[in-house]
């Protein structure tokens, strides 16, 4: 029998079937041989590749966000597998992790689950992380005017005091008067109100603080075409050459008579 020379790879009378190279074949890690002519080639599993399924894919490399929500993805030989942050779970950490399951909320408070926590909101008069705690400001402890707020860890009121207050509940009227200042001016006399105070002010002053100089020249005192000029504190009559030089007094300057 004489074969031809391109006949390598097949066989029978007329060289008209292949032959079938698999067996016997190199393929690992569960690589499939397919048979090919005069040779064969290996179908590998996702995570080998090579020519004989020898070599180990880094799915880590090749997906950069096979792990979701932070996970730390690690290679292994064959696969790889992720490490979640705190409160992430699943293959991919994409499931979020029901911390309402074993949480212990009062009293009948409503559960709402977070990311690696959870919630309690609590029913009226109930407060505290748990719910477990009376709410002290129920009981309005604070003076009218105050804002109550619950201490989330022992449920005691802690009342913000308006201006004017002080004390743990706001019932204790500071003295503005004797802090130290006098916050009136020019020589005003300060008077302690309940929640603030008041200025008595000195003649020509006026305003909340005696801040302000009273202009007696409003009320036209000056009689007989005389100018009123006005000075801090007050007004003065007569002029003097000194006042008269400065704009800041005030004075009832006499009319200037024209001879013909």
């Amino acid at each position: 029998l004489l074969l031809s020379p391109w006949s390598t790879g097949f066989t029978g009378h007329h060289c008209e079937h292949n032959i079938d190279d698999c067996p016997g074949h190199n393929c690992q890690n569960g690589g499939v041989c397919v048979d090919g002519v005069n040779t064969y080639n290996c179908r590998c599993p996702p995570h080998y590749t090579g020519q004989y399924c020898t070599e180990n894919v880094d799915e880590c490399e090749l997906m950069p966000n096979a792990c979701q929500n932070g996970g730390t993805c690690h290679d292994t030989h064959g696969g790889y597998h992720c490490v979640c942050v705190n409160g992430w779970t699943g293959d991919d950490c994409s499931e979020n992790i029901d911390d309402c399951a074993s949480a212990a909320c009062h009293h009948g408070a409503t559960c709402h689950d977070r990311v690696a926590s959870f919630f309690c909101e609590c029913p009226h008069g109930r407060t505290g992380l748990l719910c477990h705690l009376d709410d002290a400001c129920i009981s309005n402890p604070c003076q009218k005017g105050s804002n109550c707020d619950t201490n989330p860890v022992n449920g005691k009121a802690i009342c913000t005091c308006p201006p004017g207050y002080t004390g743990s509940a706001c019932n204790l009227d500071i003295d503005e008067c004797a802090l130290g200042a006098n916050p009136c001016e020019h020589g005003g006399r300060c008077l302690n109100t309940k929640g603030s105070f008041q200025c008595k002010c000195l003649q020509g002053y006026e305003g909340p603080r005696c801040e302000m100089d009273v202009n007696e020249c409003m009320s036209n005192p000056c009689h007989n075409d005389a100018t009123c000029l006005d000075q801090i504190g007050g007004m003065a009559w007569p002029p003097s050459p000194v006042t008269a030089a400065r704009a800041t007094l005030a004075a009832c300057a006499k009319p200037t008579s024209m001879s013909v």
